[in-house]
């Protein structure tokens, strides 16, 4: 257990910190565990409570930003690891990383009926659970988060060139490398399942890359984390026969 001689004041919030207590879901014995965790975050008892933490704020819809910081970055990847398409290996969350959702998030607010992304954040709850899914994130450089925002998956033609994280991209629908376009599809049938997202006969080629990309080590490492955080797991990750079952 941490020292009863570990205090904080919140007047010593970092400038970061005092940014996002213009949240109207500021807790302050949150932020008073962060800057108290944030050396610390390896004990157990640390990792356990901002988990706790993240649970909390996915029951109640709150903090998108704070599920980001403790839930993804603190949580799932407290050593680093590897980014989703080019597999280059980082240590710790850094500006020139982001988070990117594999079912995208247009599609989330299209099918809530909502006028844009921004207002169905500002006003829909249910779009805020959506949102917050650990399942639905993947580390990526923030270059490819903004040139494949908004893309949609598929095959393209060996025509098309891979480019040098072995990415095809033409117009608005790009192919991911092989080794995770089993992860985008058991991600997308998750999606479909735990919120009736839609799928469509067009996204029959997902079965397939399922079947030929089966969950990898790491894949199923990371599925035990969320499901420890926030509760459940991707069953087509635990199950991927599972996928046999789902008729769209």
């Amino acid at each position: 257990m941490l020292g009863s001689n570990y205090s904080v004041n919140l007047k010593y919030l970092t400038a970061a910190d005092k940014y996002d207590r213009g949240d109207p879901m500021f807790n302050p014995a949150y932020y008073a565990f962060k800057i108290l965790c944030r050396k610390h975050i390896q004990r157990p008892v640390c990792r356990v409570a901002l988990g706790l933490f993240v649970a909390y704020s996915m029951a109640s819809h709150a903090d998108y930003k704070q599920i980001i910081d403790e839930g993804f970055w603190t949580s799932v990847y407290p050593n680093g690891g590897n980014t989703f398409y080019c597999e280059t290996y980082f240590s710790k969350h850094s500006p020139i990383l982001t988070v990117s959702h594999i079912y995208p998030t247009t599609w989330i607010s299209k099918t809530l009926e909502c006028r844009s992304e921004r207002s169905c954040l500002r006003s829909n709850q249910h779009y805020q659970k959506i949102l917050s899914d650990l399942h639905n994130m993947v580390p990526v450089e923030s270059i490819y988060h903004f040139k494949l925002k908004d893309s949609i998956f598929g095959n393209l033609d060996t025509s098309i060139d891979k480019n040098e994280c072995n990415i095809k991209k033409r117009y608005h629908i790009i192919e991911p490398p092989d080794t995770v376009k089993g992860d985008v599809a058991r991600i997308h049938f998750y999606m479909h399942k735990q919120y009736n997202l839609p799928l469509n006969s067009s996204s029959l080629f997902l079965k397939t890359w399922s079947k030929e990309d089966p969950p990898s080590k790491e894949e199923i490492e990371k599925n035990r984390k969320i499901k420890e955080i926030q509760g459940n797991e991707n069953p087509f990750i635990s199950n991927p026969d599972l996928v046999d079952q789902l008729e769209f």
